[in-house]
């Protein structure tokens, strides 16, 4: 990276391959003018110049490849992605928790991801995060924040700090939510992996979810459900929810059946699908890990081979969706169950293995992804007056998709992160086991 140190507060970014997270493929720009955070020009290199007496640091990326910051709409800091149940997790105290959302910040920024939306931390460990990181104490993508999910007396997640009964406390708890400085709201509309809760059945009532859904959006928030039922799906679309999470297809016995009036009626409503696949493959990957140089045991293959046709059951669910046009957009949902954070790409890559095309599935990690969560004003794309979060590749995605992986450099607001001295990426990456 050959830079011009001048202390200036304009920079240009020079590279021959800019994907801007707009058009379908590099554009023919070859030049980003920033000032300070923000970005001010973008054009031909010859042309794009700082105002006339200023000088501006050349950043000359002309062999690499320059795009948006990713931004990852699902993620939760505070685990460690080691399998441990959120119920094992919570146990842990408030201040260890803050720490190890603090690692895994940095973990998230260097792999490429400079936006994320936390979906479910305890109690205020992240509000607290954030504070620190816009002070300046931490580093970290910039963050948006539901607080603590909603859940009903018992149900997923409902030991991170929020749970209610009814209109009423539903309500109050948006409001108190929103006092707190919560960006959004997290419902968890049905059970999930909390052991006193039924991932098949929905937990909150039509008139419960309207109300969480009414009053967030009364003060300009959005929402977003955890729904492992289709009756959770049906009722959460019905209350007018932003965004399904998970959008598993299960009757109330458990069978896998893909309901397209339902389907039909989340792309006529444009709701936001987050189908968080690849946290269902890390379950694999950690079923295959643990398998190996163990002795043959016919439970463990069972267990197995049922995982993998639940998960080849959710691609081709979410290939069906992809046909009716829905929205879809990434969201790792790391680092719950074994999914590390850092590790985004591997969601991006199952998206396009369920029917995502190349163009669709780079927008869905950037440009989709900003809108679905409410900051496209300020990042997911590269244009005059965006913030500049911008991922430097050592090669095109367009070419290969795991070409993602490949982080050269990371800038955040308009500064280039120091990533240390060594490759980052080799500590983060998680490397699925052999067959």
């Amino acid at each position: 990276m050959a830079k011009l140190e001048t202390g200036s507060k304009f920079k240009i970014i020079l590279s021959n391959n800019i994907i801007d997270g707009i058009s379908d493929g590099p554009i023919k720009s070859d030049a980003i003018l920033i000032e300070d955070s923000k970005i001010v020009g973008l054009g031909n290199r010859d042309e794009i110049k700082p105002p006339i007496g200023a000088d501006a640091e050349i950043y000359d990326f002309s062999d690499s490849t320059v795009m948006p910051g990713m931004v990852d709409a699902h993620t939760h800091h505070n685990g460690f992605g080691d399998g441990r149940l959120g119920d094992e997790l919570v146990k842990l105290p408030d201040e260890m928790l803050v720490l190890n959302s603090a690692r895994n910040a940095r973990k998230s920024l260097f792999s490429g991801v400079t936006t994320i939306r936390e979906n479910g931390p305890k109690n205020k460990t992240m509000l607290e995060l954030r504070k620190s990181i816009l002070r300046g104490d931490q580093i970290g993508p910039r963050m948006m924040l539901c607080g603590r999910p909603i859940s009903i007396i018992g149900g997923h997640m409902s030991y991170f700090g929020s749970q209610v009964t009814g209109e009423v406390q539903s309500r109050a708890m948006v409001r108190q939510l929103v006092k707190e400085g919560s960006d959004y709201i997290k419902i968890t509309a049905t059970g999930g992996s909390t052991i006193t809760s039924d991932p098949l059945r929905p937990a909150f009532n039509l008139n419960e979810l309207k109300a969480i859904t009414e009053e967030a959006h009364k003060f300009n928030k959005l929402t977003a459900a955890h729904c492992t039922s289709t009756a959770g799906i049906k009722l959460s679309v019905e209350a007018n929810v932003d965004m399904i999470i998970h959008s598993v297809f299960k009757d109330p016995n458990g069978e896998n059946r893909f309901d397209n009036k339902i389907a039909e009626l989340m792309v006529d409503k444009g709701v936001y699908i987050n189908p968080t696949l690849h946290v269902f493959r890390s379950q694999i990957w950690a079923m295959q890990k643990n398998m190996i140089d163990k002795p043959e045991n016919k439970q463990d293959i069972l267990a197995l081979d049922k995982a993998k046709k639940e998960f080849d059951i959710r691609v081709e669910d979410l290939n069906k969706l992809i046909d009716l046009e829905a929205k879809v957009i990434t969201g790792s949902d790391s680092s719950w169950g074994d999914y590390q954070l850092g590790n985004t790409v591997y969601e991006v890559e199952c998206l396009e293995l369920a029917g995502l095309s190349r163009s669709k599935s780079l927008k869905s990690v950037t440009k989709e992804s900003a809108v679905s969560i409410g900051v496209d004003e300020s990042v997911g794309t590269l244009a005059k007056g965006k913030d500049a979060d911008i991922l430097v590749l050592e090669k095109n995605p367009y070419d290969h998709l795991d070409n993602l992986w490949k982080v050269r450099d990371v800038f955040l607001r308009g500064s280039i992160v120091d990533r240390g001295s060594t490759d980052s990426l080799s500590r983060i990456r998680q490397i699925p086991p052999r067959n």
